[in-house]
């Protein structure tokens, strides 16, 4: 006579989830001894001991449909919670080709092997194993992030830096850690459009100095960089709160006064010194020198209005102008956007 079998609920101390087949089976008594066993095993985490339980279930001889696939399936619980990733993954892999598992339990099925074989170092198989859980609808970020970290721990930084594009566009808003992944494999890769629109993408979902600095340091550094565009960087700078060296201060100003706005090279000096940046003795007094000349060139400018910048005229010059995103919309009123108008200049 065979046995009832029913599989318990799902234990806490899985790592990932399995799936409960509906109903209930018979199971021989021989095979259903050893199962209990390693369900009782399981419960209390003695992994061990469980994978010992499911090897004596096996071993019992000939196995039914429905008895390799609850075998398989307390194999993998335990060699998870042991552990044993690369165990656990072919295990799950058993209970994904079977045609007792139920659909809905697939997509988890698939999405474990991936972490599984993530936690072996196996990144091909990650790699494999994450594109079948996105081509069946997957949409969890961690998880179709394991591909990028695979692609990158391989030295394939392109298909890494593609691989979280493609996810930003399939899922909006991605984790700064992913979007970091992606500007450095970017930088890796030699490709700077790439990673200066990953760093736009970090700007915009998570601004801080650090990002600031990086997208600027990327514009100035390119080859050919004209000089004529360092006061617009200057300005960015301050609009962004990354202008925080006296040197700094002291070349925008110069560089205002000689483009006659000498107002502006006031304002700029005032703030450095109210800040502290700035001192009385500051190379020597040239600080102060310049302040006071600033002031003095401030007073008697009597422009109704200021000329267009530098970085104004080099678009109009055909530098880029119809390229620049919100450009004719007057829509530049953002560092982002000025940002982005002076990567269009300089990387064309």
């Amino acid at each position: 006579m065979r046995a009832t079998f029913k599989l318990l609920p799902l234990l806490g101390a899985v790592l990932l989830p399995l799936p409960c087949f509906a109903g209930a089976s018979t199971v021989s008594p021989a095979v259903g001894k050893y199962l209990l066993q390693a369900e009782s095993a399981l419960k209390a985490r003695n992994y061990p001991a469980a994978l010992r339980a499911v090897d004596q279930a096996g071993a019992t001889g000939h196995l039914s449909d429905y008895e390799s696939v609850v075998t398989a399936q307390l194999r993998g619980q335990a060699a998870a919670g042991a552990g044993n990733y690369q165990l656990a993954a072919t295990s799950y892999q058993v209970v994904l080709a079977s045609s007792l598992t139920p659909a809905s339990e697939r997509l988890p099925l698939t999405q474990a092997v991936a972490g599984f074989y993530d936690h072996t170092g196996n990144y091909p198989q990650t790699i494999a194993w994450v594109n079948k859980y996105v081509a069946a609808g997957g949409q969890d970020a961690q998880t179709r992030a394991l591909a990028a970290q695979a692609e990158y721990a391989q030295g394939h930084y392109a298909a890494a830096a593609q691989d979280i594009a493609h996810e930003q566009k399939a899922l909006g808003r991605l984790p700064e850690a992913e979007l970091q992944l992606e500007a450095s494999a970017a930088q890796k890769a030699g490709d700077s459009q790439g990673y200066f629109q990953a760093l736009q993408s970090l700007l915009q979902a998570y601004p801080n100095a650090t990002y600031w600095n990086a997208a600027i340091a990327l514009v100035q550094d390119q080859p050919g960089f004209p000089d004529q565009l360092t006061l617009d960087v200057y300005r960015l700078r301050e609009a962004t709160g990354t202008l925080n060296v006296a040197a700094d201060y002291e070349d925008y100003a110069e560089r205002a006064i000689l483009a006659g706005q000498a107002a502006e090279a006031k304002r700029v000096l005032d703030a450095g010194f109210a800040k502290g940046v700035l001192t009385a003795q500051t190379d020597a007094g040239h600080a102060a020198r310049l302040q006071a000349l600033a002031a003095k060139q401030a007073s008697v400018t009597q422009a109704s209005t200021a000329p267009a910048s530098v970085l104004d005229q080099a678009i109009a010059a055909g530098r880029g102008f119809d390229k620049v995103p919100g450009y004719a919309e007057g829509s530049l009123d953002t560092p982002q956007a000025a940002l982005a108008r002076l990567w269009v200049i300089v990387a064309l």
